[in-house]
């Protein structure tokens, strides 16, 4: 097999063509996000339901989704200098707080779903 080319989107170099899935409710967090940047790809962080993880406090709500995104970003940003994305559901009722918590985590790409 012929080896993938890189790319450049903005001022980020992307080396490995790769972007993971951001699957919610607890598939795509840091582990895997990292694991994927570390490669040269795009590791994506899922904003969906990370409130419902025991670790934040497992009963939903908008202050437990956010803290869990917020713990997901710093925590795949210490185990990876790489390209780390979050994917958030535009059809959520805390959307705009998500959105917000994401950038001013600086996640390096944000990738908006609708239906």
């Amino acid at each position: 097999m012929d080896k993938l080319k890189g790319f450049r989107l903005g001022d980020l170099e992307i080396s490995l063509p790769i972007v993971q899935g951001g699957m919610g409710v607890g598939i795509s967090l840091a582990n895997l996000a990292s694991a994927v940047a570390n490669e040269g790809g795009i590791g994506v962080i899922s904003s969906v339901g990370l409130g419902m993880l025991e670790r934040y406090g497992g009963k939903g709500g908008s202050r437990a989704n956010i803290e869990g995104l917020q713990a997901e970003i710093q925590k795949a940003r210490k185990l990876t200098s790489g390209i780390i994305g979050v994917n958030i559901m535009a059809a959520l009722s805390d959307f705009g707080k998500m959105l917000k918590t994401a950038i001013q985590e600086q996640a390096d790409i944000i990738f908006i779903g609708q239906e």
